[in-house]
């Protein structure tokens, strides 16, 4: 019985074999081998803004279509894969010290800039060492505060020397949305032209810049990196208005956009002709309450602006659902349960607002997008019904952001950024003396838990106190938040290679063109 029985599973193991070597062969099997890319055509991108610029002590911090275009032409020491896991680009090998305060790192031989500069110990150390001098005034420095010096050790080594170990520190050698992590050339950088035409080792270099246009790159023939860089050139065209936009990936003058327009996304996820690619991470929408003048330095009137704020009724008719509800900075990446949320209650709002005793009125400003003006209007209408007066004032994102550091509002739309580590950006944002602390807001229980998170290396410590850090904005209504960070990007299905869309990068790098037959 048990041979009959060997000898039956034997059989049923030959044909599924023989069926999962049929379907690999197939055009309809899931193991069929990946089509190959094929190289050249031109790429165009559909942005929302205009770039900012690409030398960091001049553009201060990038926006996502920055992001884009510098991961084409710059590249990083180090990617991060999910794990935490530091991988090669520029870079071979980081090793730390047993001590954790230094970290030695190995560089690649025989790259070159665009430019014909050679990537070497003397671009890495000069690079950081021109954002971590303080008499240039890098606007993110803090965000790398922890890193005391970088040296050359030889040619191609350079070490990192931190103030005291920092567990953050893989993140802030390999993070996208960070200037710091991107090689520029030094011969571009001392000549001051990198901000307007900046020089990489990436696999495409600058061509062009068209203000308010375009910006062109080509492919680089000499890449280090062999079977990278499909594409003959890459358009990268700002595009401000989103319907518009949505409309030229529609009529096949764009073949990729960036976007968060809900009813684009919906309607994108039913053409067949179009594919959306998502990503969620860390960071918020949210809306500044400056702490610093009356009446929102009373913690009861921001607590009541909280109870009448409903984020969910935001995400829903603004965004069609396509965000998440935010309740904590993490965006899923550290679970702190409910924060201390304070959900929509206008009885308690109310109730708060009667505590204060005065009457609310509040200004706040906005984006002159269609995003703005509608989180705008429906918050003035959730406002009037606990009898606080709220007026609108719409503007350039540019001219929010400036009003928005130098503290001048009452409330402001804002975006927290989307890093998978939100230690630094926290420390930054809300730590009592930092320049950064753009609503003003001052707590020593806030100062102690960020001071905790920075300085241990214990993950259990340091995630109680980024925990703590969450129910604490939420407890004193530090910010409102108007939704997770999730990235969409809409591409024509002949565009193939930008899965992977973390934190809004469109990796042109890898992107290439199905071609008709």
């Amino acid at each position: 019985m048990n041979r009959v029985l060997r000898s039956g599973v034997k059989g049923i193991l030959v044909v599924c074999g023989f069926l999962i070597v049929l379907l690999m062969y197939s055009d309809q099997g899931e193991c069929a081998p990946a089509a190959r890319p094929q190289p050249g055509g031109t790429l165009t991108v559909g942005v929302e803004l205009e770039f900012r610029g690409f030398d960091p002590l001049k553009a201060n911090f990038m926006g996502i279509a920055d992001r884009t275009v510098i991961m084409a032409v710059e590249e990083r020491l180090f990617d991060m894969d999910a794990k935490g896991n530091l991988v090669p680009e520029l870079a071979l090998s980081a090793k730390p010290s047993k001590d954790g305060k230094n970290w030695t790192i190995k560089l690649r031989k025989g790259v070159l800039f665009h430019d014909g500069t050679p990537f070497n110990a003397d671009a890495v150390a000069g690079h950081w060492q021109r954002l971590l001098d303080p008499k240039n005034k890098y606007f993110a420095r803090y965000a790398i505060e922890p890193i005391e010096e970088v040296q050359k050790v030889d040619e191609y080594t350079v070490r990192f020397m931190l103030k005291h170990p920092w567990a953050p520190f893989k993140s802030a050698l390999s993070a996208p949305q960070s200037f710091a992590v991107f090689s520029p050339s030094p011969k571009a950088v001392q000549g001051d032209t990198h901000n307007r035409a900046p020089v990489g080792t990436g696999p495409y270099m600058f061509k062009e810049w068209l203000d308010n246009d375009r910006m062109t790159v080509v492919r680089n023939p000499n890449y280090w990196r062999k079977g990278k860089g499909h594409l003959d050139s890459v358009v990268f065209r700002p595009m401000p208005d989103m319907q518009a936009r949505f409309a030229s990936l529609q009529s096949g003058e764009s073949d990729v956009i960036q976007t968060d327009r809900g009813a684009s996304i919906l309607q994108a996820r039913e053409d067949r002709t179009l594919k959306v690619y998502s990503s969620d991470s860390g960071g918020a929408y949210n809306f500044l309450l400056n702490a610093s003048k009356p009446p929102l330095n009373d913690p009861r009137v921001r607590q009541a602006l909280a109870h009448a704020w409903n984020q969910d009724l935001l995400l829903k008719a603004d965004y069609k659902g396509t965000l998440p509800l935010a309740k904590d900075p993490f965006g899923g990446q550290l679970n702190c349960g409910n924060s201390a949320y304070r959900d929509y209650d206008p009885a308690k709002a109310r109730k708060l607002l009667a505590e204060y005793g005065k009457p609310v009125s509040l200004e706040m400003n906005h984006t002159n997008t269609p995003r703005g003006k509608e989180a705008g209007e429906i918050m003035q209408r959730l406002f009037k019904e606990v009898g606080v007066t709220l007026t609108l004032t719409p503007m350039a994102e540019g001219q929010l952001s400036k009003r928005g550091i130098s503290g001048d509002y009452q409330i402001s739309g804002w975006k927290m950024m989307d890093f998978d580590e939100m230690g630094p950006l926290l420390k930054g944002n809300l730590y009592s003396g930092s320049k950064l602390n753009f609503n003003k807001y001052q707590n020593p229980k806030m100062d102690e838990l960020l001071t905790i998170q920075q300085m241990s290396t214990d993950r259990k410590v340091r995630e109680k106190a980024l925990c703590g850090v969450a129910s604490l904005i939420n407890e004193d209504a530090v910010f409102l938040y108007g939704g997770g960070r999730r990235f969409h990007v809409i591409a024509k299905a002949g565009v193939k290679g930008i899965e992977n869309v973390r934190h809004g990068v469109i990796r042109v790098s890898e992107a290439w063109l199905e071609h008709k037959k």
